[in-house]
């Protein structure tokens, strides 16, 4: 069995709620490699931090493949 952990942080500055700003997408290049090469998530982990014009976030994702 092997196993992978993999943190991604994601930042969004100057939100602009009134206008109808504040979403982003984002594709996870690296998750999408090892979801291709066989690993699979078993747990992920997500913090939020927000403030006036700044919102992070930062997930993590455990990865197996047997």
């Amino acid at each position: 069995m092997q196993q992978k952990v993999i943190s991604v942080n994601i930042n969004i500055n100057n939100i602009d709620y009134d206008q109808g700003y504040g979403h982003k997408e984002v594709e996870l290049n690296l998750i999408n490699k090892y979801l291709d090469e066989g690993y699979q998530v078993v747990d992920k982990f997500s913090t939020v931090s927000n403030a006036n014009n700044l919102y992070c976030v930062n997930l993590t994702f455990i990865l197996q493949k047997d």
